[in-house]
């Protein structure tokens, strides 16, 4: 279903590949759409998995946390997203056919959400672009998956995230030199009361 699609892949195919009778197939799965679900909710496990599953995790510093993350995703990019995205390629089959499919997608991708949207949160005001930062993150491999299959060229993945990733450190500094402004500020503070009391 990744590499051909839902259409294109029949029952006998499924059975083929799989090593079992048809009997054996419906014993499992009512419908075909039954077996598209229960893949589509396997590939994003197994997705979620390894985006969950880097050292970033481990790194205290939130600003070099979120860079972490980003080293992340163009190390695993051009395996994990070698031969498409079945969610995103589920999105557009199912979009019109089948609402439980395109649901479950939608669902899926909002929860990606808010599991990468903290690591957002350095650079961002508030909860709300935090989670918009992380949507477009989405949006970013979603894109690049795709140019990459345009021109079955997997290391153009790595090479969308590394635009992205532009934006982003260009937050990061920003953030950081806020944060350095603010420390300034506190440290300053006292030392003024105390040569302000000295005049009284």
């Amino acid at each position: 279903m990744l590499r051909h699609g839902y259409a294109a892949t029949s029952i006998d195919d499924i059975c083929s590949r799989a090593r079992v009778t048809k009997g054996s197939f419906y014993h499992f799965f009512k419908t075909k759409e039954e077996v598209a679900l229960a893949v589509l909710n396997g590939f994003y496990e197994r997705g979620r998995a390894r985006l969950a599953d880097g050292a970033y995790l481990e790194i205290a510093d939130p600003h070099r946390r979120l860079r972490g993350f980003f080293d992340h995703l163009e190390m695993i990019g051009p395996e994990l997203w070698r031969d498409g995205c079945l969610m995103g390629n589920f999105a557009c089959e199912f979009a019109e056919s089948s609402q439980t499919i395109r649901r479950r997608v939608a669902a899926m991708f909002t929860e990606l959400v808010s599991t990468l949207s903290p690591i957002f949160k350095p650079i961002a005001r508030d909860h709300q672009e935090a989670d918009e930062l992380a949507m477009q993150t989405l949006i970013a491999i979603e894109g690049a998956v795709i140019m990459a299959r345009a021109y079955d060229d997997p290391p153009r993945i790595a090479a969308g995230l590394r635009c992205l990733r532009g934006l982003i450190e260009a937050r990061i500094t920003k953030s950081l030199t806020i944060r350095k402004n603010r420390d300034r500020q506190r440290t300053a503070s006292p030392r003024k009361s105390i040569k302000e009391g000295s005049h009284v």
